[in-house]
């Protein structure tokens, strides 16, 4: 269903209409702000980037193939615009006129990589909701955002034990979350925290 669906806003974009591309924007949107905050640690050049991203996509609309090849061109794109914003002399130009969308999936395995490590991310952070408020932000801060103990506690007013209680509870509870689900915590924790510096 989801499938058909989403090539049904594929086409709609192709067509030049916006409820198309407000479909991919909703779609992607919050994996493509966080997989930009990991390179840029800027949430404000962030957002920018990935409305510059989206606005790149609706410039060419008409040479979309397919929405895996939108999903590829979208993270190429983001990932390019990080790399210039930080400075990073490793970046290629994008240009949707080159008919880059046909060849991405295939050619891009490095973005197909931060694909499945922002659709993971995305996983804890829908079970962190779950969580007591308290375990679910200092999880995010340690994990997600790199925050050391002491930045933990200077940001949330509590003290190092409390800390390490609240990151010990939220990893049990992940564990067993993600065991119900048949999903390797240790695979995807891993997985996510190896490929935080990618």
């Amino acid at each position: 269903m989801q499938l058909l669906e989403s090539r049904k806003y594929l086409d709609m974009l192709r067509a030049g209409e916006e409820d198309g591309l407000l479909f991919f924007m909703l779609q992607y949107g919050e994996q493509l702000r966080f997989f930009a905050y990991k390179i840029t640690k800027n949430r404000e050049a962030s957002e920018e980037i990935v409305s510059e991203s989206f606005y790149k996509l609706w410039q060419g609309r008409e040479k979309a193939v397919s929405v895996e090849a939108i999903k590829s061109f979208l993270y190429l794109t983001i990932r390019n615009a990080c790399y210039n914003h930080i400075g990073s002399s490793y970046h290629k130009t994008v240009d949707l006129r080159e008919e880059l969308l046909r060849d991405m999936v295939e050619t891009r395995t490095d973005i197909l990589t931060h694909i499945i490590y922002t659709e993971l991310i995305d996983q804890i952070v829908a079970e962190l909701d779950k969580l007591p408020t308290q375990q679910a932000e200092v999880f995010r801060l340690s994990y997600l955002e790199g925050l050391g103990t002491l930045e933990i506690c200077e940001t949330l007013g509590t003290t190092a034990n409390n800390v390490y209680f609240a990151r010990s509870k939220a990893l049990s509870a992940l564990r067993l979350i993600f065991k119900e689900k048949d999903i390797s915590f240790y695979t995807t924790f891993l997985v996510c925290t190896f490929l935080t510096n990618f």
